[in-house]
């Protein structure tokens, strides 16, 4: 594994122009980084596909939690945005979990997002 990928530096920041500033200034030292609910709700789905184009890989931190069936077609939406980590959050039961990951491995891509379970 590279060594950039082994931090994943969170974007914890209320826009994507104040997000890819701070990408800009660390430039090619991270690789990796986390898009959590506060970024994704303000900006959507362009800051992920922004750190795509710039060749970074993401942790789409969005603790889904849901209805079996709304989270695995979440889980699939994010691996077409090119999400390389995606979370779950594990309150939603093991059904939810193994839904999201059948429903994922169905998912014709040459690579798929690995699901992240996390608890309180």
């Amino acid at each position: 594994m590279d060594l950039r990928e082994r931090l994943i530096v969170a974007l914890d920041l209320p826009s994507k122009k104040e997000a890819m500033e701070f990408v800009d200034r660390l430039g090619n030292k991270v690789a990796f980084y986390k898009v959590g609910s506060q970024l994704f709700t303000k900006e959507g789905p362009a800051v992920v596909r922004e750190l795509k184009e710039r060749g970074k890989k993401v942790f789409l931190d969005l603790k889904f939690h849901d209805i079996p069936n709304t989270v695995a077609e979440s889980v699939v939406a994010a691996a077409c945005l090119g999400a390389d980590i995606v979370s779950l959050h594990s309150f939603g039961g093991f059904e939810m979990m193994e839904s999201a990951a059948k429903r994922l491995w169905q998912l014709d891509a040459p690579t798929k997002p690995l699901l992240l379970a996390v608890t309180i």
